[in-house]
């Protein structure tokens, strides 16, 4: 369960929400739980000790849960959240508080019968909702929704597992699991009696469409002021990998804010390309900390660890590293942090990834007038010929690989270059991030790069020129330069933990060999019949493939969680 856990139950009248909504209270109660709000159409519930605002609507009918801020980073006032929770919640509304507002939020009202939900851009909190009697129901954990909430029909989608399975460890935003109601990162959806209908308000690409006619924002000011508007005056856990991103989110904090965290925390191994920790200890050492490094030696893996995150809606791809998150979840509760800030997601919106396609960004952009420097540039970041058959190929890789895509955020692409379209895709399985880890139980994960304003600068800037047509990230790097040591705005490479993991993950094969061939995926058919074969050392430690194995070991618990509770269900 998460700190940010929520349930929102709004009835079609009060009859409906009254039976459902005391047996909630009833049994969440005994597991720590409060009622949050009680109006005779909609009752809120959260962890007694959870880190969300709650909200609840002037008039008894809408509720606003998490934080929010206007475009100055200002958080509304309680009076303008009531206000925001009190007006009908329809598309011209939706497109009003998008444009207008930002922040980690879940937005619900009730109006006409139907209940609308709106879910903040970034998709900070997970948001599901289904309807069973009448009541329909919102939740960020269905750990929150026990049997007499969730829908009679609910089942495992298996189509979906194989889908998991298949491309393990990528984040699709199609659940899992029949009955349910996924809500994406800037979506409203209307569900009634009647059904539901869906509109997605805020679309990536509908941002650098109409960016092409503006000036491309400030990215130094958008970042510090999205940074500093969610770090508050709250106390943190920080994440220092030695890396650009997290040391943007080091220097874009205020210095009174840089004060509250408790800790700055680098986690390494003994493998050189693993140890960050030269790059790393400058980053805080200049603002007068001191860095927590946590020495990596093995990788915590059992049924029993898995299982601590397998009962969400989707497989717990962010928890594929326990012992890191293990470690911070420790820090937030023996020091109260109220979360963990990390620099997760900038390597998509500050554009990291060394792409031929980069390319045709610069002609579908300029056309006739494409820069010849930009492309040589391109040509000696990616290490290819200028001659066109390589870049062609890059270019049809890239077509074949969309048919895989699954988030509406990439539904509608017209008029996007192909490199931007990866960076869309990019951000999109960046909601993984997002999702549910160990580490997020005791406080927030808030991963500030991956906010709304921070999005949207990325996405306003063409990839050319957060590139420089050759160069990782560079815009970012130009925007910080004074901020970040010199070694660190200088560097090229990036930490590698490939050898570290494989080593890692080799020395659980005892444990995952028995897990996963003896296991529900197995049973079902849905493993490679090559598994056996790839669950060797030697093919880890020279083919590698750690990363797919671990995300098919949480699949594995997850698939194992949903058919114990659905069979206890029906006993």
């Amino acid at each position: 369960m998460s700190a940010e856990s929520f349930l929102i139950l709004v009835g079609d009248d009060p009859a409906a929400i009254s039976s459902l909504a005391s047996l909630a209270q009833d049994r969440l109660t005994n597991e720590g739980w409060i009622q949050r709000l009680a109006f005779p159409f909609l009752q809120v519930f959260t962890p007694a000790d959870g880190r969300l605002e709650v909200t609840g609507g002037l008039d008894g009918h809408g509720v606003l849960i998490g934080e929010m801020f206007d475009r100055e980073g200002r958080p509304l006032t309680a009076q303008e959240r009531a206000v925001c929770g009190c007006r009908p919640l329809d598309t011209a509304r939706a497109q009003a508080v998008v444009s207008e507002l930002w922040g980690r939020y879940v937005l619900v009202r009730r109006t006409s019968g139907d209940v609308a939900v709106l879910r903040d851009p970034s998709g900070a909190l997970e948001a599901v909702s289904w309807r069973r009697d009448g009541v329909t129901i919102t939740t960020s954990h269905p750990e929150a929704a026990f049997d007499p909430l969730l829908p009679e029909d609910l089942e495992i989608d298996w189509l979906a597992v194989a889908n998991l399975v298949r491309r393990a460890g990528e984040y699709r935003h199609s659940l899992p699991l029949k009955g349910l109601t996924p809500i994406a990162a800037g979506e409203l959806r209307t569900l009634g009696a009647r059904g539901s209908v869906v509109e997605q308000i805020w679309r990536p690409a509908e941002i650098y469409r109409a960016a092409r006619q503006r000036e491309r924002p400030d990215l130094r000011v958008v970042v510090e002021r999205a940074v500093r508007a969610l770090a508050g005056d709250r106390i943190w856990v920080a994440e220092v990998s030695g890396g650009l991103d997290s040391a943007i989110i080091a220097g874009a904090l205020k210095q009174s804010q840089r004060e509250q965290v408790s800790a700055w925390v680098n986690h390494y191994v003994e493998q050189p390309e693993g140890d960050e920790r030269q790059y790393a200890r400058p980053v805080v050492e200049q603002f007068g900390f001191t860095l927590s490094e946590v020495r990596r030696e093995k990788l915590g893996l059992s049924a029993d660890r898995l299982a601590q995150s397998a009962g969400g809606f989707r497989p717990a791809i962010n928890d594929i590293d326990p012992d890191y998150n293990d470690d911070i979840a420790m820090r937030i509760a023996k020091t109260g942090a109220w979360g963990s800030l990390t620099g997760q997601g900038g390597d998509a919106v500050f554009f990291q990834m060394p792409s031929p396609l980069i390319a045709f960004d610069e002609i579908r952009e300029r056309g006739i007038g494409a820069r010849l420097a930009v492309l040589h540039r391109i040509a000696r970041w990616t290490r290819r010929s200028l001659w066109p058959r390589a870049w062609v190929s890059a270019w049809r890789q890239h077509r074949r690989s969309r048919d895989a895509w699954d988030h509406p955020w990439l539904e509608d692409l017209r008029g996007v270059p192909p490199a931007k379209a990866l960076q869309i895709s990019v951000l999109s399985f960046c909601q993984t991030f997002q999702g549910q880890a160990v580490r997020s139980r005791h406080g927030a994960c808030v991963n500030p790069l991956l906010s709304q304003p921070v999005l949207e600068a990325g996405l306003a800037w063409s990839t050319v020129d957060l590139t420089w047509g050759g160069r990782d990230r560079a815009a970012a790097r130009s925007a910080f330069q004074n901020l970040l040591p010199p070694a660190l705005y200088a560097r090229r490479s990036k930490g590698e933990l490939g050898a570290y993991y494989g080593e890692a993950v080799a020395d659980q094969l005892p444990f995952l060999r028995s897990y996963l061939l003896d296991g529900a995926l197995a049973k079902a058919g849905l493993l490679d019949p090559a598994m056996e074969e790839r669950l060797t050392r030697e093919a880890l430690l020279w083919r590698g493939g750690y990363t797919t194995i671990l995300s098919l070991a949480l699949t594995e618990a997850w698939v194992r969680h949903w058919q114990d509770r659905l069979a206890r269900r029906q006993a």
